[in-house]
């Protein structure tokens, strides 16, 4: 079943007023109103699917580039956390462009290590390719990957869905603090968000800030057809 085109529209226009506002005022308030707006997103991703391919629109959503493979290989084997904003976030009077985010298992491997890290972040700065993922494709691609503690499996790469669902039910965008909610399965991730969300980027506002302001900005640049759809 295909979502009225005009719901779409009015959240929409809705993303595009708390996007704006989270720009200028960049306040905890803003910051909530824009996870929770995003969760809508979230929530619609079947039915914008289905009216993406009823209109015969091509995606060109972008995705940040792979991590480095040396950067991954003196990452493993320790605790750490791997964020990239590519695009660029212009949030007066700071302006995010390009940031790389690297958490690692420096200290037992000394300078030496923070200078290779140093020279991989110059060379290989993230940097977004469009891709021809969907967009429920594209909401569960991984942009913040973390040591899992599994030997086995070493690595875990949260996905967008999980970062906005995980921000709106857990720092109270979609429901008040302290009250629990039932997905067992997403709540498992908590500790990563909270890790996340405790590394500052710019004006003392959390990477969690940055990383929503990214993706709302991404939405609203593919789906800007859905006005000329009077």
């Amino acid at each position: 079943m295909i979502m009225d085109i005009g719901h779409i529209q009015l959240q929409y226009r809705r993303l595009e007023r708390h996007h704006s506002a989270a720009l200028q005022t960049k306040d905890d308030i803003s910051f909530l109103d824009l996870a929770h707006a995003l969760r809508i997103w979230t929530d619609m991703k079947h039915e914008i699917d289905a009216l993406v391919q009823s209109k015969g629109h091509a995606l060109r959503l972008a995705n940040p580039s792979a991590t480095p493979k040396p950067l991954k290989r003196m990452l493993k084997g320790g605790k750490y956390q791997y964020i990239q904003i590519a695009s660029s976030i212009d949030s007066s009077p700071v302006k995010v462009h390009r940031l790389l985010i690297c958490e690692g298992p420096t200290a037992k491997k000394g300078k030496e290590c923070i200078d290779q890290m140093f020279k991989i972040s110059q060379s290989k700065s993230p940097s977004a390719k469009a891709s021809d993922l969907s967009y429920s494709e594209w909401l569960g691609s991984g942009i913040y990957e973390v040591s899992s503690g599994d030997e086995k499996h070493g690595q875990l790469r949260l996905s967008r869905e999980i970062l906005i669902k995980r921000v709106a039910n857990m720092l109270g965008a979609s429901h008040p603090l302290c009250v629990n909610d039932d997905q067992a399965a997403e709540n498992r991730f908590d500790p990563y968000i909270r890790d996340l969300h405790g590394i500052q980027v710019a004006d003392g506002y959390p990477a969690t800030f940055y990383q929503l302001l990214e993706i709302a900005g991404d939405i609203l640049t593919e789906f800007r057809f859905l006005l000329e759809n009077k």
